[in-house]
C-alpha cells in the first residue's frame, strides 16, 4: 500500500515537526514551498497524499495543488491554512479539487485521521482505475478478435498500421502512445458492418458504385460511434472518426486547445500511415509510397510524410520459415494466408501470432483443419 505523504511549506520548523509527528505513521517527505514540490513529485511521486499550507510566497497553496493534480491527479489533496476565508476554501476546492480543507493549528490526531482518509481515498481511486484498464483491455481484445474472424484482411491492415503509428509516435515524443495504437488498431472495426460483396470490392480494388462509395466513407463514423461507449475512450473514438479528413481541413494548431491537438495530430498521423500501407498493398515500393505522399500537402501532414522514411518493416528484418501449425509461436509474422482445408481464409498475411489467436486456430484445425504448412516471418 502507498502510504507515502508529502507536506508542502514555506516554514522549515513546521515541516520538521510533521516529520517528527508522522514519521513512524507514513513515509514522510517535505518540500519548501510549491515549486521545489512538484520538482519532487516528478522524482519521487506517487504521493497518496498531498498536504499543502495556503499562504506561501511564490505559489500559493490553491496554486500548486492545481497543478499536483495534473501530475498525480489520483493524489488526495489537503489544504492547511491559518486564513480561514471562505473564498480561499472556494478557490482551493474548485480548482485544486481539494480532498480536505482544514485550518491551522490542527491537532494532531485530525490531521493523522484526514490522512488516513486521504490514503484509503487514493487506494479507492488506484484500485478503480486498475478494474477499468482491465475491463478497457478486454473489451479491445474482444473487438479485435472479432475483426480478425468477420475480415482477416481488415485485421491484418489494423495490425500494419498499428506498427506504424507506434515507430512514428515515439519519434515524435507523444506521450499516450497507447491512445495512438488503440486508435489503428480498430480504425478497422467499422468493417464489419459493410457488406461481404463490398468488402470483396474493396480489397480487389474493383470500381465502385457511388452508394458503395458512400458506405465505405462510413466506417469510421460507426467504429467511433462503437467505441466512444467505452470507458476512457472519447479521444481514441475521435481519432478514428476523423481518420479520412484530409490535413488542409484542420484548424491551425495554435486555435486548438491540448487535446484538440492531441486529437488532430493523432488523426493526421491515423491517416498518413493509412496511405502508405494502401500504396504498399498495391505494390508500391517504399521510396515510391512516400514520395507519393510527399506530392500530396492537402491531404497529408508532411511532417509525418517525412518520418516515414525511418520507420521499419517487419518482413526486412526477420528469415521466413515454413512450419506446422504446433510449430507456431506467439510474435511470428503470418507470411501468407492462413486458409482452413475448405479454402475459407481464417488468417490473413502479414498478422503477429498471439497466443489467442494460436490457440484460436488450433481449436479450428481439430474440428475443420488448417492448410499446412504455414510461412511465416521469425
Amino acid at each position: 500500500m502507498n502510504k507515502k505523504v508529502l507536506f508542502v511549506d514555506d516554514e522549515e520548523n513546521v515541516l520538521a515537526s510533521y516529520k517528527r509527528n508522522f514519521r513512524k505513521r507514513f513515509e514522510i517527505a517535505t518540500a519548501l514551498g510549491g515549486i521545489e514540490a512538484i520538482e519532487l513529485m516528478k522524482k519521487k511521486g506517487p504521493f497518496a497524499v498531498i498536504i499543502s499550507d495556503m499562504q506561501m510566497p511564490g505559489m500559493k497553496g490553491d496554486v500548486f495543488l492545481t497543478n499536483a493534480r495534473t501530475i498525480h491527479p489520483n493524489s488526495s489533496r489537503i489544504m492547511l491554512t491559518g486564513y480561514a476565508k471562505i473564498e480561499n476554501a472556494i478557490a482551493a476546492v474548485n480548482n485544486g479539487h481539494i480532498f480536505r480543507f482544514l485550518t491551522k493549528p490542527c491537532p494532531t490526531d485530525t490531521l493523522y485521521a484526514a490522512i488516513s482518509d486521504g490514503i484509503r481515498q487514493y487506494q479507492l481511486l488506484q484500485s478503480e482505475k486498475i478494474l477499468l484498464e482491465k475491463t478497457l483491455r478486454n473489451s479491445i481484445e474482444v473487438m479485435t478478435a472479432i475483426l480478425g474472424m468477420v475480415n482477416p484482411e481488415a485485421f491484418g491492415r489494423a495490425n500494419r498500421i498499428q506498427r506504424y503509428v507506434g515507430q512514428i509516435a515515439k519519434k515524435l515524443n507523444i506521450k499516450n502512445i497507447w491512445q495512438l495504437e488503440m486508435a489503428a488498431m480498430l480504425s478497422q472495426i467499422g468493417f464489419v458492418t459493410l457488406p461481404p460483396r463490398l468488402l470483396e470490392k474493396v480489397y480487389n480494388r474493383e470500381i465502385l458504385s457511388e452508394k458503395e462509395q458512400t458506405m465505405l466513407a462510413e466506417h469510421p463514423g460507426i467504429a467511433a460511434g462503437l467505441i466512444s461507449r467505452i470507458p476512457r475512450m472519447e479521444a481514441v473514438a475521435e481519432i478514428i472518426g476523423l481518420q479520412n479528413k484530409p490535413y488542409s481541413a484542420f484548424p491551425s494548431p495554435e486555435n486548438q486547445s491540448p487535446k484538440e491537438k492531441f486529437i488532430a495530430l493523432g488523426s493526421q498521423i491515423l491517416r498518413t500511415v493509412l496511405g502508405f500501407d494502401d500504396l504498399i498493398f498495391r505494390g508500391a515500393s517504399k521510396k515510391a509510397a512516400v514520395a507519393t505522399l510527399k506530392r500530396d500537402p492537402v491531404n497529408y501532414n508532411q511532417k509525418i510524410v517525412n518520418l516515414l522514411d525511418y520507420i521499419q518493416t517487419l518482413e526486412r528484418e526477420r528469415t521466413e520459415k515454413v512450419l506446422s501449425l504446433y510449430n507456431l509461436k506467439s510474435g511470428m509474422i503470418t507470411n501468407q494466408n492462413i486458409m482452413s482445408a475448405k479454402g475459407k481464409m481464417l488468417v490473413a498475411r502479414d498478422i503477429q501470432i498471439s497466443e489467442p489467436l494460436l490457440e484460436r486456430l488450433k481449436a479450428y484445425d481439430r474440428s475443420v483443419g488448417i492448410s499446412q504448412p504455414i510461412k511465416v516471418l521469425v
